[in-house]
């Protein structure tokens, strides 16, 4: 009458263990099912799933690829851009040293050319705004 009773209180446990985690029995008995009436089609799984796998690589290797070719490009364009920016400011450098050098030459004759002349062409240039 023990045992009885303790083999009760053993199935109650069960299931109520069964009852919880039903997933798992679930699980267990649908791998054995499957395995048994596919186990031929496993292998032609397996394949396919490795397939899968190396196409899915592949597409992962020729996205990276191409991503770093258009980081390359934009490198290349950049760099073009800045020695543009510099040959730019080396020529307008040069332009404003020559401007400079040219005002400064005509300050010089200016200076150098007599108060009466300088008197004489403002006049021309009064009169001739004047007309």
């Amino acid at each position: 009458m023990i045992r009885w009773l303790a083999f009760k209180a053993f199935m109650k446990k069960g299931w109520v263990w069964v009852k919880t985690y039903w997933y798992l029995p679930v699980s267990a008995l649908w791998m054995v099912v499957t395995w048994f009436f596919f186990r031929q089609k496993a292998a032609m799984m397996i394949e396919n799933f490795k397939e899968t796998r190396e196409a899915h690589k592949k597409e992962i290797d020729i996205i990276n690829k191409s991503k770093e070719e258009e980081v390359n490009i934009i490198k290349e364009k950049i760099e073009k851009s800045v020695e543009r920016n510099r040959k730019t400011e080396e020529e307008y450098r040069k332009t404003t040293e020559a401007i400079d050098k040219h005002a400064g030459e005509r300050a010089e004759l200016l200076k150098l050319e007599d108060l009466e002349t300088l008197a004489g062409e403002l006049k021309k240039l009064v009169k001739g705004e004047r007309k």
